[in-house]
């Protein structure tokens, strides 16, 4: 089943010449795009896990859903129907669907801006510059640093010889926050002087394991003479 205005949620843009008010054209077209980001940043979550900004972006998707749809039917709009949760599909890749992410909230930004040429009831203009602003000033820079860290890792791996798309396999949470720092300090030579380039070439995870390894000497060796203390005293 289809929205019976489809056409013009398609098009996202309030249609002067169709036989709806641009209030509800407004409304409806807003509240399909926050459809449309949520399913997105919904089946991230589901691809890759609970991993910045993805997590955080479904749950605000959730929330401007959920505001449209109250403001929707406050002024008598009938909700459109939803159909990105059998519609959207990811890219293979990480960086991919963040790039792809930021497209999004660019074109979001936008939107609002030409939504609000039409819209001309105090609340509905409020609304919507409260959700421009926030795809302008928090979900643009988060996924603009998501980029910036994809292409990040992907040059770290790539010096080593790994494929970008094998660049987010997860090796555990304290290799993952490794291979994440070696990242930033890779891009930034002064900050690891002499041994950048050891640092640049060695897998995260083999660091993760050398440094659990060292962690687990020093706990022995400790325990060892804290026995010895006692036998002694």
């Amino acid at each position: 089943m289809r929205n019976y205005d489809e056409a013009i949620l398609r098009s996202r843009r309030i249609d002067p010449a169709a036989p709806f008010a641009s209030l509800q054209q407004g409304l409806r077209i807003a509240l399909y795009d926050a459809y449309a980001a949520r399913a997105f940043y919904t089946k991230m979550v589901e691809a890759f896990g609970p991993r910045a900004p993805f997590a955080d972006l479904a749950k605000s998707e959730e929330k401007h859903t959920a505001t449209l749809s109250t403001l929707a039917r406050r002024f008598g709009v009938p909700l459109p129907l939803d159909p990105f949760p059998l519609e959207t599909a990811l890219a293979p890749d990480w960086r991919a669907n963040c790039e792809r992410a930021v497209a999004g909230e660019i074109g979001r930004v936008r939107l609002y801006e030409s939504l609000l040429t039409g819209i001309a009831e105090p609340q509905v203009r409020r609304t919507f510059q409260r959700l421009q602003a926030s795809a302008l000033e928090r979900h643009l820079p988060m996924l603009q640093r998501a980029v910036a860290d994809a292409l990040r890792q992907e040059a770290l791996h790539a010096r080593q010889g790994v494929a970008p798309e094998q660049a987010y396999i997860q090796h555990g949470l304290f290799a993952d926050f490794l291979e994440k720092t070696f990242a930033v300090l890779g891009s930034q030579h002064h900050a690891i002087g002499v041994v950048g380039p050891l640092l640049r070439n060695t897998r995260p995870a083999m660091i993760a394991g050398l440094v659990a390894g060292g962690a687990g000497v020093l706990f022995v060796k400790g325990k060892r003479k804290l026995s010895q203390q006692e036998k002694e005293g």
